[in-house]
């Protein structure tokens, strides 16, 4: 996996301003939270991702949820895209964001209004690109993933969101193209080919690491034992102050 670049956004002060729709509000433990994105990081680097740090916002421009790096930049198959979420407080994180992909030479596909997209709606499995319609992406949002992946040979599926905020909330792809999902937060587990139900609300969002390993949180044993099941080594991660606010691991990563 040597070569692979992510990035990652350190917590804000005000982490525990970030919004949350489908759970109870609970008070962030902000030093706790700096040490669980260290963490994580130091795994990431050890296996040899190379993490590119996204500056934290000015005080002028404060950006919250801007540690959720993954819902506003989402790679498929070398395109990058710089969200636009329908949440207006978020729309500052692409300052810092298109200026840091401009120092890697990256260049982003920016979407445009009237629409609006989260890189949590758009979940690759081998050849076919989910694409989460909900609360965070609309139809146009959708519309312009599909005209800017044009002749890419990727398979495009629009799937409807009622139970989750976005779609990589509810489901995760493994290497293998195996679909890991937690059946509460899926519409309809029959759109994926090869759907696996985890037992906990947290553990059906992963990220493979690389050499059959795979982050899952530390909330969801009983998903870590499924995945293991699957011929996977699963690797915990703590990331309960981010879970607070509705974050999980591809939240906080955004691989390009």
């Amino acid at each position: 996996m040597v070569g692979r670049r992510v990035l990652m956004r350190p917590p804000e002060p005000g982490l525990g301003e970030a919004v949350v729709s489908l759970i109870d509000r609970e008070p962030v433990v902000l030093d706790r939270a700096v040490a669980q994105w260290e963490s994580l990081r130091a795994i990431l680097e050890r296996a040899g991702w190379e993490v590119v740090v996204v500056p934290p916002g000015d005080a002028d421009q404060p950006c919250p949820d801007g540690a959720f790096v993954g819902d506003a930049v989402r790679s498929v198959r070398g395109r990058v895209f710089l969200a636009r979420s329908s949440v207006e407080s978020r729309r500052p994180e692409r300052v810092a964001l298109r200026r840091t992909l401009a120092s890697q030479h990256v260049r982003a596909v920016s979407i445009r209004r009237p629409g609006t997209l989260e890189g949590g709606d758009l979940v690759l499995v081998e050849d076919t690109l989910y694409v989460g319609v909900g609360s965070r992406t609309n139809r146009a949002g959708y519309a312009q993933v599909v005209r800017r992946l044009a002749g890419s040979g990727l398979r495009i599926v629009p799937v409807p969101l009622h139970k989750s905020v976005q779609l990589d909330s509810g489901v995760s792809a493994l290497p293998c193209g195996t679909v890991l999902g937690h059946p509460p937060l899926v519409d309809d587990p029959s759109v994926f080919a090869e759907f696996v139900p985890v037992p906990d609300r947290t553990g059906a969002q992963v990220f493979a690491l690389g050499d059959g390993r795979v982050l899952v949180s530390a909330s969801a044993p009983g998903s870590a034992e499924t995945i293991a099941s699957l011929g996977y080594e699963p690797v915990p991660v703590d990331i309960g102050e981010f879970e607070k606010r509705e974050g999980t691991i591809p939240c906080l990563l955004a691989p390009f």
